[in-house]
């Protein structure tokens, strides 16, 4: 069995973004992304943005900034893209902010991916209300800690691999850019957590996992 991190993303919520002023230059002028675009479009409402290792996707409501290559030195330049970001343009009414991680654990030649089995009430067997049905299951857990609500739902890909979905949010209503930068800050830290979790509930051990 083997895990792959797969997906990296910072999301901002906001009032009211500013779309039409994230052209190439505005970007690489403010070391907000400074590589070359390989594609973008902008307009008064939507921006994309499509670098070799990153993708920045903007509209009125949301920002989203994703690394191409999930690496830990791309991580640390999606944390300082987004801190830029929200330095330069401290006015913008900001909501929330969406750390996002996914990793899929798929068989090898060791063996598969877990089971979920579940149980609502005292129905233990879904079999007898799905008669004739392959099934397989799903699960979404939310948890709250230091001021973040994680919402983590990990669903079967195929018959041989899970999706973990993590999205750790934050509510910036109302906080200023020092402690919205310090919860952006935080991205490391929880993917480590993430990662974690994964290889706790897969029993990976290290060499069975990989960014």
């Amino acid at each position: 069995m083997l895990s792959k991190f797969i997906r990296a993303s910072i999301v901002i919520l906001a009032e009211t973004h500013n779309p039409s002023i994230l052209s190439p230059d505005w970007l690489k002028r403010n070391k907000v992304i400074t590589e070359d675009p390989n594609q973008f479009v902008l307009t008064p409402d939507f921006a994309v943005f499509d670098s070799k290792s990153f993708n920045l996707i903007v509209d009125r409501q949301r920002l989203q900034l994703s690394v191409k290559k999930v690496t830990t030195a791309n991580q640390k330049k999606l944390v300082e893209s987004v801190i830029k970001y929200v330095e330069l343009l401290p006015h913008i009414p900001f909501i929330r902010l969406g750390l996002n991680f996914d990793w899929l654990v798929e068989e090898d030649d060791q063996g598969s991916p877990p089971e979920i089995a579940i149980s609502m009430g005292e129905i233990n067997d879904f079999h007898s209300i799905f008669p004739e049905h392959d099934l397989c299951f799903g699960s979404i857990i939310f948890a709250k800690k230091n001021g973040y609500r994680l919402r983590l739902v990990v669903e079967p890909r195929d018959e041989n691999a899970l999706i973990y979905r993590f999205n750790f949010e934050y509510n910036i209503k109302d906080l200023d850019s020092g402690a919205i930068k310090e919860r952006i800050k935080t991205c490391l830290d929880l993917s480590s957590f993430a990662s974690k979790i994964v290889k706790k509930t897969t029993k990976l051990t290290e060499g069975e996992s990989k960014q």
